[in-house]
């Protein structure tokens, strides 16, 4: 019996992979994986593939912030991309072409931003994917935007990215405006937050939120009780924080990132503040609760992913974290995935039908529309290049992201 258990459960697993794989139509033939190539180091890593007799190599870029304050997020989008890339390759490259990852850490910062793209752009890359912080890519995508260069930002939400004058810039995350609408939604629509207080980072993607959320309570006729900020190096948040304890609210939102998010959870406990935390999709990063287990309890928080989507979603997960488990970082899918969607369910299809053309490769991208794994529904790219998209919501319960489905 255990052996015919054993077979059954590895006949569930493939059964999950293969239609995960074959949901990223048309490339259901790249079904196998070969062995992980090296992990991104440094600054600038560049991870050859094979020679091919079939013309020019294909060079993707990915750049994102691999060290400095963002280096939780910019590790998910590098792995995502080495996972996409690998298993491309492995199964004979796009129309026999394998494909070169050249990876920038770009540091978290806006000034490095700018050098890492232009090192990109000298390289001639075909194509850039990924793109960490909102202030980052708003410094950055100009520089591709005048070479002419197709960028899918993966890690920015900042609606100014997208637009009818960026040509080549194209979004696949929601943007701050969505998710901040969804955030009224469920605060105005839980019982148990009626005095909202608002605390969140001076930088452009904190700003950008918290005028965003506060205006849309306005017009549904609620004034937030406190409002605070501030810096993103902080490590001290108790006077922002005494002045919301004295307000007295029920659940906070919080406009932020890692690692000043959950410093600011454990240090609001320890204050006795017992509002319930809301957020973005910035803070459904899995380091949030490695970082604040106990504080980050029951906050309810907008995502990128979940593996509770559905049963491809999860297949997918677990390969990740099979993948690169052992690593000094652990994997976190959350941060991965829609760099991983990004390559195979939309770039790839696109760079077989477009080749080395960037032009006809960028109408490809803007007018694609499909399913993918761990979301609901056909998405599409509206006219500024913004994916269109259901959002995700998700509350921390027992140290996990768990799938919301109503918001006690």
């Amino acid at each position: 019996m255990a052996g015919a258990g054993t077979n059954l459960i590895g006949a569930i697993r493939t059964a999950l992979m293969n239609r995960l794989f074959d949901s990223l139509a048309p490339l259901a033939r790249f079904r196998r994986a070969g062995r992980a190539f090296a992990a991104a180091a440094g600054c600038v890593c560049a991870l050859w593939a094979p020679a091919t007799a079939h013309g020019a190599d294909i060079t993707l870029g990915v750049i994102a912030g691999m060290s400095g304050p963002g280096a939780t997020y910019g590790l998910g989008i590098a792995r995502g991309a080495e996972m996409a890339v690998r298993q491309i390759n492995a199964a004979g490259g796009i129309g026999g072409r394998q494909i070169k990852l050249m990876i920038v850490d770009d540091a978290s910062s806006p000034a490095r931003s700018v050098i890492a793209m232009r090192r990109l752009v000298e390289a001639n890359v075909d194509l850039i994917v990924g793109g960490w912080g909102s202030s980052q890519v708003l410094a950055n995508m100009g520089i591709a935007e005048q070479a002419g260069v197709p960028y899918i930002v993966a890690g920015a939400t900042q609606p100014r990215m997208t637009s009818g004058q960026n040509r080549w810039t194209l979004c696949v995350i929601q943007t701050d405006a969505a998710m901040t609408e969804q955030l009224v939604r469920i605060v105005i629509g839980n019982p148990g937050m009626k005095r909202i207080a608002v605390i969140n980072d001076s930088n452009e993607h904190g700003v950008a939120n918290r005028r965003a959320f506060v205006a849309a309570l306005a017009r549904a006729g609620i004034k937030p009780v406190a409002v605070q900020s501030y810096q993103t190096a902080d490590k001290d948040f108790s006077g922002p924080l005494n002045h919301i304890r004295a307000a007295n609210p029920d659940a906070i939102v919080l406009f932020g990132t890692i690692p000043a998010a959950p410093a600011i959870m454990n240090q609001a406990r320890d204050l006795g503040i017992k509002a319930r935390f809301v957020g973005t999709g910035e803070l459904a990063n899995e380091a949030l609760i490695s970082s604040a287990p106990i504080a980050a309890e029951g906050a309810v928080l907008m995502t990128d992913f979940s593996e509770e989507v559905d049963a491809e979603a999860r297949a997918w997960a677990d390969l990740y974290r099979k993948e690169f488990a052992g690593r000094p970082e652990p994997p976190r899918p959350v941060l991965a995935a829609w760099e991983y969607r990004a390559i195979r369910g939309i770039a790839a299809p696109c760079l077989m039908s477009a080749e080395s053309d960037r032009a006809r490769l960028r109408d490809c991208i803007a007018n694609w529309k499909g399913t993918l794994f761990g979301v609901r529904g056909e998405l599409y790219f509206d006219k500024t290049g913004q994916l269109i998209q259901p959002s995700v919501v998700v509350e921390v319960r027992n140290g996990a992201f768990r799938l919301l489905r109503s918001v006690n």
